[in-house]
């Protein structure tokens, strides 16, 4: 836990500076790259059960475990949108975003009236845009949720603007359904009581909450595939075309939907050592995050550096150095 010196030090200089507290502590460093002295770092994750959330809450167990002196703290959020926003105001160090609202966030772009200073960390893992129905649902393509309930993500979540997207590219105005704004929990809960014909998540594959869903309710998956090459050609490679296996579900068949990287961004005034120091722990403790969250997706060395059109931070890159990346 943060002390209260501590967080009344964090306000004033996050007020004074505009830049994460880390930033501004970022000469605590001690002797060797795991020794950093003082220092608190908290962490945006996203909806609970998510990947962001679960992945986020194993990472700072082991930040807090590998490096000497980090006191390391997780909070839920509706996840992309709001996280980079977080971040680049310096109410939290470290944000889960998606790439699409990632791009949209350095561009001034979409929701983004002007351009946020924002660097990555690495590339965390692809998501998966997740439209899900009952098994014997009449759904069978988007077109098909016109008039009916349709849960499309969370306000300031990277959910409700890809949903947004995938609705209008497949000709369906926003007031053509019943849209409802619930966490990914309500929406699943809301599915599987029939207060809800359908609803949208991005999550990586599985999902925790949608997968105890499945459990409880037989569910398919709308196949989104062949939206890709209209969302590519408007908004850029931020989307690709991504399989959903069967296995992930226990679905009646495998599904193409919509794929979206996902980033690990920070203010670019993240102090250097420290990002150097976030980054080699992602790597080289991930056999203790699988211990801590079972199966969990967790960054990949050889696409960690493909951040496009997000710069990478110095401190991030130096690790990527080391490596030979």
């Amino acid at each position: 836990m943060i002390s209260t010196t501590f967080t009344s030090r964090r306000t004033l200089l996050t007020g004074a500076l505009g830049v994460p507290l880390a930033t501004a502590l970022g000469g605590c460093i001690g002797r060797s790259w795991d020794e950093l002295a003082g220092t608190s770092l908290s962490i945006a994750t996203g909806n609970r059960g998510g990947v962001f959330d679960r992945y986020g809450n194993a990472l700072a167990a082991v930040l807090e475990e590998r490096l000497e002196g980090v006191t390391a703290t997780t909070h839920h959020t509706n996840a992309s949108l709001i996280n980079l926003r977080e971040v680049a105001q310096g109410k939290s160090d470290i944000g889960f975003a998606l790439g699409d609202a990632a791009a949209d966030a350095i561009r001034g772009t979409g929701p983004f009236a002007d351009p946020v200073d924002l660097v990555a960390l690495t590339r965390t893992y692809d998501s998966f845009v997740h439209l899900v129905v009952t098994a014997d649902s009449l759904v069978t393509e988007v077109a098909h949720l016109r008039g009916r309930r349709v849960g499309l993500g969370n306000q300031g979540s990277g959910t409700r603007l890809v949903a947004g997207r995938i609705l209008a590219a497949a000709g369906i105005a926003s007031d053509d359904v019943t849209d409802t704004d619930h966490s990914l929990e309500d929406s699943a809960d809301g599915l599987r009581h029939g207060r809800l014909d359908a609803f949208f998540f991005v999550s990586g594959i599985p999902n925790a909450v949608v997968a105890r869903l499945s459990e409880s309710v037989p569910i398919r998956l709308v196949d989104l595939g062949a939206l890709v090459p209209e969302l590519t050609e408007a908004y850029g490679p931020e989307y690709t075309l991504g399989p959903v296996p069967t296995s992930s579900y226990g679905l009646p068949r495998a599904v193409d939907t919509v794929s979206v990287k996902n980033h690990l961004v920070v203010h670019p005034g993240l102090d250097g050592d420290l990002a150097y120091a976030v980054t080699r722990v992602m790597f080289e403790a991930q056999d203790r995050v699988d211990r801590i969250s079972p199966q969990v997706r967790q960054p990949n060395l050889g696409a960690a550096i493909f951040t496009s059109p997000l710069p990478l931070h110095p401190g991030a890159e130096r690790y990527y150095r080391e490596r030979r990346l």
